[in-house]
C-alpha cells in the first residue's frame, strides 16, 4: 500500500488541524519507503517500542506521543537520537497522532465514557470550534439520486439540495469541504464554479475530556469497582471529597490536572484522569481518581489499532503493547 495513502488515512482519523497549538502531531520522520504492507501502532516512541515495530518489518509506525515537541538537533546521545537513527536506517515512516487524536469527536480517546455508558456527553475543554460552509453551484441537468446520496454520505455533510433552476446547495463542515469538492468533481466529470459562504451555526466543537451521566447512580464503592474492572492497573489513587453516590462522571486521558475546575463546573461527582500533582490534589473541590497516564492512553491506542485495521484493508496493522513506566512497590 502506498505510504501517502496510509498517511491520508492517519490524517483522516486524527485530523492534524484539531491539534493544540503547542503540539507536534503529524510526520515525525519522513522515511524513504514508498510502499508498505505493515503498519505498527504503539503508544510511546521509545527505542524499545520502535525497535519491536521495526523488527516486525513495519514501513509505517504511528505513535500517540510525538518524538519531539519542538525541533531539536540530533547532537547528543539520547533516546530521541536512538529512535531517529533506527527509523532513518530502516527507511520507515514515523507518525504521531497526539492531541489530533485526543480531540477527535467520538474517537478512541473517549473510550472510558463509552464503556461506562455515559449519556449527555459534553466536552470539558473546547480546543477548536468551526461552523459549516454552504457551497452552491449550478448544474444544467438534475443531479441523480445516486450522486446526491454519495455526496450526502461524505463525512461532515449536513444537507444536499437542488432547486428547479439547477442551483445545487451543499452544507458541509469546513474541514471536510475539500474532500467533498473532489468527490463532486469526480461525479460530474468537471469541477464546477463553487460559491462558498461561512454559516454561523451549527458550530462543531472539538476538545479534551468529557462529562456525562451514568445510566443510574452508583454507590461510590460500586463505582470504583466498576472503574477498576476497566483499568489495567494495580493501584488507583483517590484525592478530594468522596461522594456517597456517583451519577455524573468526568474524565480525561493523560495529564488532566488542569481540568479539575472544569470537571467540578460540569457537576461531576468524580473526575477520572492521570498524572495528578500534589497541590491540585490537596485543593481539589471534586473527587479525583488518578488511574495513571499510561492505562488510559494504552487502551486508547489498542482501540485505535483496531480502527486502523478496518480503514487499511490492504495492509496488516499490528498493535505493540507498551510498558507502564511506574510499577507499585509494596512494603
Amino acid at each position: 500500500m502506498k505510504i501517502q495513502d496510509i498517511l491520508a488515512i492517519f490524517r483522516n482519523l486524527a485530523p492534524e488541524g484539531n491539534q493544540s497549538s503547542w503540539d507536534n502531531s503529524g510526520v515525525q520522520v519522513a522515511g524513504s519507503a514508498a510502499e508498505t504492507g505493515k503498519v505498527a501502532v504503539t503508544l510511546e516512541p521509545t527505542p524499545a517500542a520502535v525497535g519491536r515495530c521495526l523488527d516486525w518489518g513495519a514501513g509505517a509506525i504511528i505513535t500517540h506521543h510525538p518524538l519531539y515537541l519542538k525541533p531539536k538537533a540530533p547532537n547528543a546521545e539520547s533516546m530521541y537520537l536512538d529512535v531517529l537513527r533506527a527509523v532513518v536506517r530502516s527507511g520507515s515512516w514515523l507518525y504521531a497522532a497526539h492531541t489530533s487524536l485526543d480531540t477527535r469527536p467520538g474517537g478512541p480517546a473517549f473510550w472510558l465514557g463509552e464503556e461506562l455508558g455515559l449519556t449527555g456527553g459534553r466536552l470539558l475543554e473546547v480546543e477548536h470550534g468551526s461552523a459549516p460552509v454552504e457551497a452552491s453551484f449550478y448544474c444544467d441537468e438534475p443531479i441523480s439520486r445516486e450522486a446526491a446520496d454519495i455526496w450526502a454520505d461524505h463525512d461532515g455533510v449536513h444537507s444536499v439540495a437542488q432547486s428547479r433552476t439547477g442551483e445545487v446547495r451543499v452544507v458541509c463542515d469546513e474541514p471536510q469541504w475539500r474532500g467533498l469538492a473532489d468527490k463532486i468533481e469526480f461525479s460530474l466529470g468537471r469541477r464546477p464554479l463553487f460559491y462558498l459562504r461561512s454559516l454561523t451555526a451549527p458550530v462543531s466543537e472539538v476538545g479534551f475530556g468529557e462529562a456525562g451521566e451514568l445510566p443510574e447512580p452508583l454507590a461510590f464503592e460500586a463505582f470504583m469497582a466498576r472503574l477498576a474492572g476497566l483499568i489495567e492497573r494495580e493501584v488507583l489513587m483517590i484525592a478530594g471529597p468522596r461522594p456517597e453516590t456517583v451519577r455524573t462522571v468526568a474524565y480525561c486521558g493523560g495529564s488532566g490536572t488542569s481540568l479539575i475546575e472544569r470537571a467540578a463546573g460540569a457537576g461531576a461527582d468524580v473526575f477520572v484522569t492521570g498524572d495528578m500533582k500534589y497541590h491540585p490534589a490537596v485543593e481539589t473541590p471534586v473527587c479525583v481518581v488518578d488511574v495513571g497516564h499510561f492505562s488510559l492512553e494504552e487502551e486508547m491506542m489498542r482501540r485505535f489499532a483496531v480502527e486502523l485495521g478496518e480503514a487499511l484493508p490492504d495492509a496488516e496493522v499490528r498493535f505493540f503493547p507498551g510498558e507502564d513506566p511506574f510499577a507499585p512497590y509494596v512494603k
